[in-house]
C-alpha cells in the first residue's frame, strides 16, 4: 500500500482511507483479534513440537546403532556359549538366548528412552555425541543408519528387539 495518498482524503464524502495503521488498529479491537492470538499460540506450539521432533530424530540413528551393537554382542555370546555347551537342546538354547536378549533390552530401555527425551529439548544435540562416545559406536554404523530409510530403521529396531 503506497503512502502516496493525501491523509485529507478521508474527509471527502464517500471516501474512506484504509492504510496499514488503520487496519492494525481495527484488527486489535476486532473480535477476530482473539482468534489471531489463538492461531499464533497454535503455530508457536506446533513449531516447538516440530523442533523437538527434529532434535529427537537426530538421536535415532545413534540409538539404532547402539541396539544393533548390543544385538551383535548377544549373538556373539550365544555363538560362544554354543561352542562351550554343545549339549544344550534347542529349547534350552532358545530360553537362554531369549533371556539374554531380555536382559540387554531392559538395560538399554531406560537410557535410550531418556536420551531421546533429552535430545528433544533445546540444546540436546550433544546427547547423541555422548552416547556414541560412551558406547564407542562406529561412526560409519551411525552414518549408515542415517542413510537408511525409515522402513529399514524400523525393521532393524524390530529385529534387534527379538520376541518379548
Amino acid at each position: 500500500m503506497p503512502r502516496d495518498i493525501d491523509a485529507a482524503a478521508h474527509r471527502v464524502d464517500g471516501v474512506r482511507l484504509v492504510d496499514i495503521e488503520s487496519l492494525a488498529d481495527a484488527s486489535a479491537d476486532a473480535p477476530m483479534a482473539a482468534d489471531v492470538d489463538q492461531v499464533r499460540a497454535i503455530v508457536t506450539e506446533e513449531v516447538a513440537a516440530f523442533g523437538a521432533a527434529q532434535r529427537a530424530a537426530h538421536i535415532t540413528p545413534t540409538v539404532v546403532a547402539l541396539r544393533t551393537m548390543a544385538a551383535d554382542v548377544v549373538s556373539s555370546e550365544i555363538t560362544r556359549l554354543d561352542g562351550r555347551l554343545p549339549d544344550l537342546d534347542d529349547k534350552q538354547r532358545a530360553e537362554i538366548t531369549q533371556t539374554v536378549r531380555r536382559v540387554v533390552d531392559k538395560l538399554l530401555h531406560a537410557p535410550t528412552v531418556r536420551v531421546k527425551q533429552l535430545a528433544a529439548e533445546p540444546g540436546g544435540a550433544g546427547y547423541a555425541d555422548a552416547l556414541r562416545t560412551l558406547f564407542d559406536l562406529d561412526p560409519e554404523t551411525v552414518a549408515s543408519v542415517s542413510r537408511a530409510t525409515p522402513e529399514d530403521r524400523e525393521a532393524a529396531a524390530g529385529k534387534n528387539r527379538g520376541p518379548a
